[in-house]
């Protein structure tokens, strides 16, 4: 049989037939992925849904220890690991995956996207990050960019606007935030103290000890090069990674 390369799609390749009886369609292999999500919805509705777009999901977990499992056995063309994982942060399994070589692409599937996130995201080695609320079709065709060795991230970092390739300029736009390095603790710390909250009060918001607050919030300056909580609280909002 040989390939007819006028009857080509994304999807299908078109050989002719052996008797010369028109073309006979085969489907080339589907992207690959596992995915890592702490919810039993996500982790059953997902495969059925990008089925339907020619993505094949071909094992599931909820906890990083058993998504590295996977990963490792399948050696699929995508990982999508969600942020809240049940035993640590996305973020770790993205680390631990890129530390051992890996040539899986790892996609961070989040509840709401930032830029912060997206820099985390590069600075760990993913390849991409898309947000929960995105339409099936757009994830499909975050999947597929990655997979084909693209990238993709939100370059406004809202959930307002599509999802695209990030360009050059914008991942080391990302990167040179230095909110990025801020874990998420140390925001949700960082965010009290901006609506003016004392110690004390953060600690009982978070259910944390004061200890740990100012173990936080030294972290913080000393991450932001900054001189004072105040100045922290101004480079966090300048580089919109908390609000007032």
């Amino acid at each position: 049989m040989t390939l007819r390369d006028d009857d080509r799609s994304d999807d299908l390749a078109s050989l002719a037939g052996p008797d010369g009886d028109g073309p006979v369609h085969v489907r080339r292999r589907p992207v690959t992925a596992v995915v890592v999500d702490p919810h039993a919805p996500v982790r059953e509705g997902l495969p059925l849904l990008l089925r339907g777009e020619g993505i094949a999901v071909i094992a599931a977990a909820s906890t990083a220890d058993a998504g590295e499992a996977l990963v490792g056995q399948h050696e699929p063309d995508i990982a999508l690991i969600a942020l809240d994982l049940a035993d640590v942060d996305g973020i770790v399994l993205l680390r631990r995956l890129v530390q051992r070589g890996t040539r899986t692409a790892i996609v961070l599937y989040v509840d709401h996207e930032d830029g912060r996130q997206a820099a985390l995201a590069v600075r760990g080695g993913a390849a991409g990050v898309i947000g929960k609320r995105r339409a099936i079709g757009e994830l499909a065709d975050a999947l597929r960019t990655v997979a084909g060795g693209g990238v993709w991230f939100n370059e406004r970092g809202d959930a307002t606007p599509p999802a695209r390739r990030a360009t050059p300029a914008v991942l080391t736009d990302l990167c040179e935030r230095r909110t990025a390095a801020l874990s998420e603790a140390e925001l949700r710390v960082l965010a009290l103290v901006a609506e003016g909250r004392s110690t004390e009060a953060v600690a009982a918001a978070l259910s944390l000890s004061p200890h740990t607050v100012r173990t936080h919030l030294r972290n913080v300056m000393r991450k932001l090069e900054a001189s004072s909580r105040a100045h922290a609280v101004a480079i966090a909002i300048r580089e919109e990674a908390i609000q007032v």
